[in-house]
């Protein structure tokens, strides 16, 4: 397809194995040019963002996925939305001052206590106007061993992530593309034809398969994830579905801004009150909102 972001998902094996890939180019380049990130900051953003959109893809939501990252050290919070109309956006609070203190690799890379000292990641969910939850232990050198983690031990499901960024060049945008597996349940149906090792062992040939994709991959631009999948999986019962399309997007607008002041004291809302009025910034793509006091008690 001509659009550089996307999800893509897929099976194997006869749906033993199940997956979800996705691209994402024009989105980060907005993303990242709104706040003027360094590349640092967008390696791990558009890594935050990548998982986003595998894990959204495994859970039934309406609304809203969100991934959130609370730290104590150079970068204080990042957040990653996704609408299940495909909207993404993303915003990282970090301190210049802190930045400078964190060893990258010749890469831009760091590890995640470099980057986010203690703390903890977690994906939050909407449904028929539930909310739930997952928490997620940033004890990983990376976010994927992270989220891996958590499906090892909290869900018990057998998972391999593989993700990559490139920051934007002469040549090119943001360039970041991944691909999740995971291995279904043993199927009494499959149980017939192929004993639990047997099952076994072609999801470790799966993996494996996984792991020998390279970083030059899934950054190609001219290289669609169809293709990709196809030269990875091909002999392995491939069957991928149609592409969902991804595009940055924000949510805010001046009811959801008047909305969400409601929640504050009237001793609060009069603290922010500057000429008259309240001047209110979204962290995630910039817009700045002028609200009247009045509008506030209006809308109560």
């Amino acid at each position: 397809m001509a659009n550089n972001d996307y999800s893509l998902s897929f099976i194997l094996e006869n749906g033993m194995s199940r997956g979800q890939s996705v691209r994402l180019s024009e989105s980060l380049d907005e993303i990242i040019k709104r706040h003027n990130y360094p590349n640092e900051i967008g390696l791990v953003l558009s890594q935050a963002a990548l998982l986003t959109v595998l894990l959204s893809a495994g859970v039934k939501y309406d609304g809203i996925f969100t991934l959130q990252i609370q730290g104590e050290g150079a970068v204080k919070a990042l957040v990653v939305s996704l609408t299940t109309d495909g909207k993404i956006r993303g915003y990282v609070h970090y301190e210049d001052a802190d930045l400078a203190k964190v060893r990258f690799d010749e890469n831009g890379h760091a590890s995640l206590s470099n980057l986010f000292g203690k703390g903890q990641m977690s994906f939050t969910t909407e449904k028929s106007g539930q909310t739930y939850q997952g928490i997620i232990a940033l004890e990983g050198d990376t976010l994927t061993d992270c989220v891996l983690d958590y499906f090892e031990k909290s869900e018990q499901i057998g998972t391999q992530i593989k993700i990559e960024a490139i920051p934007a060049n002469t040549e090119h945008g943001w360039a970041a593309g991944g691909i999740l597996i995971q291995k279904m349940p043993f199927d009494k149906k499959m149980a017939e034809l192929l004993s639990q090792k047997e099952q076994d062992d072609i999801w470790e040939t799966d993996v494996v398969l996984l792991n020998s994709v390279k970083k030059e991959e899934l950054t190609d631009l001219n290289l669609t994830m169809e293709k990709l999948l196809y030269r990875l999986y091909s002999m392995n019962d491939l069957h991928y579905f149609m592409p969902s399309e991804l595009k940055f997007g924000c949510q805010c607008s001046q009811s959801r801004v008047i909305n969400m002041l409601k929640g504050f004291t009237e001793s609060d809302l009069d603290g922010m009150i500057k000429d008259g009025k309240i001047d209110i910034t979204c962290q995630f793509c910039g817009e700045k909102y002028e609200i009247a006091p009045e509008q506030i008690k209006g809308a109560q």
